[in-house]
């Protein structure tokens, strides 16, 4: 019987889909190259064709799952027919939150043992956001709504702030000290942008 190949990008989005099912189920350290092939039912060498270890793995989902975001906010900050406070009401209040497509093979990060992992993907979302923030920022001071001297600092700090005080992998935070610490960051982050903002909805 002739041997059947796969697409590349089929065989290699199998290997992946095993690999993060295998660590949410074992854990990242527990899993060994030798299970991921196993559960996809090919040669160890057909991995390493894809991937030079479990931590690009990782890191290739890390990367799909900050981009797909980064889409949706990059069409945010592109759309002339938004105002700038607007844009970033809508980007703060909802988008860098908002669940991508990879959530579930992402959910083995908020492990305690896979803090590393974890740390690495907040600041690919910082390092992705931030210059599409700084654009809302510096729109918002053209247009005089904001008063904002360095809008990539500025967006670097927002995110920093907000993607590791509100990720309850790092703070476990109950209800009320979520709402009451996200209106004392609203607050501070209308004061540090010069302007009046709504980002917290009332329960």
């Amino acid at each position: 019987m002739a041997r059947i190949s796969k697409d590349p990008e089929v065989r290699r989005k199998e290997i992946v889909e095993a690999a993060m099912q295998l660590f949410r189920e074992k854990g990242f350290a527990q899993t060994a190259v030798s299970d991921i092939v196993r559960k996809v039912g090919v040669a160890q060498g057909t991995f390493y064709y894809y991937f030079k270890s479990k931590e690009e793995i990782v890191f290739a989902i890390i990367q799909l799952s900050v981009s797909a975001q980064a889409e949706k906010i990059e069409s945010i900050a592109d759309n002339n027919r938004m105002t700038a406070r607007d844009k970033l009401t809508k980007v703060l209040g909802e988008e860098i939150y908002s669940p991508s497509q990879y959530k579930m093979y992402l959910d083995f990060l908020h492990q305690e043992n896979n803090a590393l992992h974890h740390q690495k993907l907040i600041v690919a979302k910082i390092h992705a956001f931030a210059p599409m923030i700084a654009q809302i920022l510096q729109q918002g001071t053209e247009e005089g709504q904001f008063q904002v001297e360095d809008p990539l600092e500025a967006a670097e700090f927002i995110l920093t702030g907000m993607l590791f005080l509100f990720d309850q992998g790092i703070f476990q935070w109950t209800d009320s000290e979520l709402r009451s610490k996200a209106k004392a960051m609203e607050k501070m982050i209308a004061k540090l942008l010069g302007v009046q903002l709504k980002l917290t909805k009332e329960p």
